[in-house]
């Protein structure tokens, strides 16, 4: 189950298809990151 969930998520990233919270910006100006490293995370 794990990998179809994955997979998915991959798809919308690659077609970009996908929302960033506000919550999830913020943690990522906390942690420095960038949503380019996010992406590339989970590809």
């Amino acid at each position: 189950m794990f990998d179809e969930i994955l997979e998915r998520m991959r798809e919308k990233i690659t077609s970009l298809q996908y929302v960033m919270t506000l919550h999830a910006e913020e943690e990522m100006n906390y942690d420095n990151l960038t949503i380019y490293d996010i992406g590339q995370t989970i590809l």
